[in-house]
């Protein structure tokens, strides 16, 4: 084991070290962390929290002096009443909604997002999800159903942080985001997570740590650090996890390599590690991406049934920054090393969408929430078959020709590329049509592939005199503000949305919506954050389990907000 470390440690380094070829290319590369890395300083745009976003928002006001908020600080989104009870077999995971407060003395309920879903391939009634989840200091937290879905009892992850007992290496960082999921085959669960402490002025310490859970995710082992880096050189970011059968584990991540003292971005290759003891030891760091593709993010790594390991992930050409890639890295050595091929052109280019009001992050048209062109990829438990969807806007002329600058509205769609054998692969296929879709998420098992994602095709238009599915400004310029009680709608462009999804049944032709009422993202976060994924699983009787943030929260019971909703299809 010592041994091999040591070559795999090696590996790493000889691979990282190709970074400074790189570095003039780095303003052609839009990635950039997504964690909040507070040693960039002054080129830090990453928020954390709804009422940094808010301070954010407010800190860039159109020339008429107005400014996106979150909604669910004014009428009528502080009612719990402006939302149907959910339905159509739509559930709420979070289990006692707690509040924070706001700017202006409002008070809000906690959110949760970005969410995967998985299914225990011994018990299929029980379902796990998780999300970034707000309530209680920002905690690793896990939803765990024993029912196929229909209820769901939620579960604080021990040791993480020092709130919930940490030791070691963790009583130096707080539990952070990007939560993962995924099953062994037999039947452990296993929980990858960032960790971080981004409180120190010069420098942020961050890592990657895997827990397992013998009993569904109803109790947790303490979590093991797989990666830690303790100054700002490197950040480690979106992470992903997969599990064999054989307790096999790998965990991938993004490290993004900022320089010395975090003063130059260099580059962000996709790195792993594995456990062969169903994660009590790991291996040092592999190098998953290739020296051709030196900015890369939004890894997914799987296990294939006979063994094989496969990441799917966005990275740029080298040389050729501004066009990206979906990649796959293939590795039948068990991940000590991998091929890997582009399998499709992702459409995100700079002059593929606006920009948001918070961040500076790319957008959907009369939107602010942040998007990405991240794939997902499945594989096929029944038939090894693998299948990848991702979003984008090639259908924006601009977009497609390669604009310097964004132009006209967006046209985001879902794109799917599928292989039987991981070698040869289908040319990207749009799989859907209508208003913008955004954050896809893939499932598959018995032969049947489906696709989740958010979309506007059901949003409501809003009127004179509804504005539930519509943008709201207030006024900096009001000597009231930020409590000024005018809320200002300047357009009628519905920006509510759904989850819905579409399946190989009838070759994508038509889509299944999920969620039972459009509901509205400008609620929290001033309408910046949604969280950067979404999760769909299907069951061996073909049932499908997706997971998103919606913007309902529980009707009835507290007021619009983001929770984690299931649905049951």
């Amino acid at each position: 084991m010592n041994a091999r470390k040591s070559f795999l440690t090696a590996l790493s380094a000889a691979c990282l070290t190709l970074g400074s070829s790189y570095s003039v290319q780095a303003a052609g590369d839009h990635f950039k962390a997504l964690g909040p890395d507070k040693g960039q300083a002054n080129n830090d745009d990453s928020l954390f929290y709804p009422n940094q976003y808010e301070a954010a928002a407010a800190a860039h006001p159109d020339p008429n002096g107005l400014v996106l908020f979150s909604l669910c600080r004014r009428a009528p989104f502080n009612s719990s009443g402006l939302y149907a009870p959910l339905a159509g077999g739509n559930v709420d995971a979070v289990v006692g909604d707690t509040t924070f407060g706001l700017v202006d003395g409002t008070q809000c309920y906690n959110p949760q997002n970005e969410q995967n879903i998985v299914i225990n391939p011994t018990n299929p009634n029980n379902i796990v999800t998780s999300a970034n989840d707000y309530r209680y200091g920002f905690q690793h937290q896990v939803y765990v159903s024993m029912d196929g879905g229909n209820t769901f009892a939620n579960v604080i992850l021990p040791g993480w942080d020092i709130a919930t007992g940490a030791k070691g290496l963790f009583k130096h960082v707080q539990a952070g985001g990007d939560p993962a999921l995924a099953f062994g085959r037999d039947g452990t669960l296993y929980f990858a997570g960032l960790v971080y402490d981004f409180s120190f002025t010069n420098r942020t310490p961050s890592g990657v740590a895997v827990a397992s859970s013998s009993d569904g995710g109803a109790t947790w082992t303490t979590p093991v650090m797989v990666h830690y880096e303790a100054a700002t050189n490197f950040f480690n970011d979106k992470e992903w996890i997969a599990a064999g059968a054989g307790g096999e584990v790998y965990v991938t991540w993004t490290q993004f390599n900022q320089g010395p003292h975090g003063a130059g971005y260099i580059q962000s290759p996709i790195v792993g590690a594995v456990s062969h003891d169903h994660g009590q030891t790991w291996s040092g760091m592999i190098p998953v991406s290739d020296r051709a593709h030196p900015f890369d993010s939004g890894s997914s790594p799987a296990y294939a049934p006979d063994g094989t390991l496969y990441v799917a992930y966005e990275g740029n050409q080298a040389g050729n920054t501004s066009r990206d890639q979906t990649v796959v890295a293939r590795s039948t050595d068990g991940g000590l090393t991998f091929t890997n091929t582009e399998v499709g052109r992702v459409y995100d280019d700079v002059g593929c969408y606006p920009l948001n009001q918070a961040q500076g992050r790319q957008r959907l048209s009369f939107e602010q929430f942040r998007i990405n062109g991240f794939p997902s990829l499945a594989i096929d438990p029944t038939t090894g078959g693998l299948a990848i969807s991702w979003a984008d806007d090639q259908n924006n002329a601009g977009c497609a020709s390669g604009a310097t600058s964004f132009s006209g509205l967006t046209n985001n769609q879902v794109k799917l590329v599928t292989s039987a054998d991981g070698k040869t692969w289908t040319a990207p296929r749009q799989i859907t049509s209508g208003a913008d879709k955004v954050y896809s998420a893939v499932g598959a098992n018995g032969g049947r592939i489906v696709v989740g994602y958010y979309t506007r095709d059901f949003s409501p238009v809003p009127t004179a005199t509804d504005h539930t599915c519509q943008r709201g400004f207030l006024d900096t310029n009001d000597p009231g503000y930020p409590a000024s009680p005018t809320v200002h709608y300047i357009d009628l462009n519905p920006v509510c949305l759904d989850y819905a999804f579409s399946s190989s049944s009838d070759g994508f032709a038509s889509e299944t919506r999920v969620s039972s009422q459009s509901s509205n993202p400008y609620v929290l976060f001033s309408g910046s954050f949604i969280g950067d994924y979404t999760g769909v699983a299907v069951d061996p009787s073909g049932g499908v389990h997706s997971v998103w943030t919606d913007f309902r929260g529980l009707p009835g019971t507290t007021a619009p907000n983001q929770d984690t909703i299931v649905g049951n299809n």
